[in-house]
């Protein structure tokens, strides 16, 4: 289910009609607060949400299980619930906790479509996304401009990355070059440097690339240039002669039983009626001279005018 993959929870009715009689911020957001368990600095366990829907039975909340995880709740227990403020963020950083995260082609487009379903994220969250059938745990480690908890609804947020659990970073090589890397290394040093981050941008640029290449593209097709000049009829005959041999070439590939339409390429000077061209009767050639000029010309006439 789809609202087990997000930030967002189920409330009663009741919640409904005595929010509808406050004065809240919009969106919704809520801090959710587990009293009975502390986390390991002394504090008690919460997470921030927003509100899906106000279907569920009077008394009850339906969480996502990432936020039952992170709470340390279990079925029917007691969850207290509080209507906050949050400020919009503009930077948050992430862990992936496997490095299977990096087989992911597009990151920034996947998590463009997961963030979707959060209305705030908090430091400490271990939230859960869903791309491909396949589950990725992503730790929360840092929020702006609150470094609690920020509110992602209607925001340009900047996403950063820590390197996954578990993931090595290549070793460089020591070598007569190591003194001109540092130079060139200098250079490039308002870059990133994380191997993981530059892995993620590679293999965007390798699937922005693939998906370009497969754009349409029109006129890809050469020129030929009809001038004055000398070389005028060669180059006319030479495309010609070309035109027509791909053409036979194209009819040769396609069986009769081929219904798919072909573009119609023919030589430049020649006309296509749609079908093979019968004289009329009567119109037969007389003797071999007449014959060869019909076959030399063999187009539509026109009648003179009187």
């Amino acid at each position: 289910m789809d609202a087990n993959y997000g930030g967002k929870i189920f409330m009663p009715p009741s919640a409904l009609d005595e929010i509808s009689q406050l004065e809240v911020v919009y969106p919704l957001l809520f801090k959710l607060q587990n009293d009975e368990e502390e986390s390991s600095s002394g504090t008690k366990l919460r997470t921030h949400c927003g509100v899906l829907e106000f279907t569920a039975e009077e008394g009850r909340v339906y969480l996502p299980q990432w936020m039952m995880d992170t709470l340390r709740l279990s079925p029917g227990s007691a969850v207290e619930v509080i209507n906050v403020a949050l400020l919009h963020g503009s930077l948050v950083k992430l862990q992936p906790q496997s490095v299977d995260f990096l087989d992911i082609s597009d990151h920034r487009a996947v998590l463009e479509n997961a963030l979707r379903r959060f209305s705030a994220l908090t430091v400490g969250d271990m939230i859960t996304i869903e791309y491909n059938n396949h589950e990725y745990k992503l730790n929360v480690l840092e929020t702006q401009p609150s470094p609690s908890a920020i509110n992602i609804v209607e925001t340009d947020l900047s996403v950063d990355f820590a390197p996954p659990i578990g993931y090595v970073e290549p070793t460089a090589q020591s070598g007569p070059g190591s003194q001109a890397s540092n130079s060139s290394s200098m250079a490039n040093i308002n870059q990133p440097t994380s191997s993981m981050a530059k892995d993620i941008r590679q293999k965007e640029d390798a699937a922005k690339g693939e998906a370009a290449s497969l754009r349409f593209q029109a006129f890809r097709g050469a020129g030929v240039r009809l001038s004055s000049g000398a070389d005028k009829p060669s180059s006319v005959r030479s495309y010609a002669s070309s035109t027509a041999d791909n053409n036979e070439k194209q009819s040769q590939d396609i069986s009769p039983d081929d219904e798919t339409p072909v573009p119609l390429d023919l030589p430049i000077g020649t006309l296509f009626f749609g079908y093979k061209l019968i004289p009329p009767p009567g119109s037969e050639p007389t003797d071999a001279n007449d014959a060869n000029e019909e076959d030399k010309f063999q187009v539509m006439r026109c009648p003179t005018p009187k």
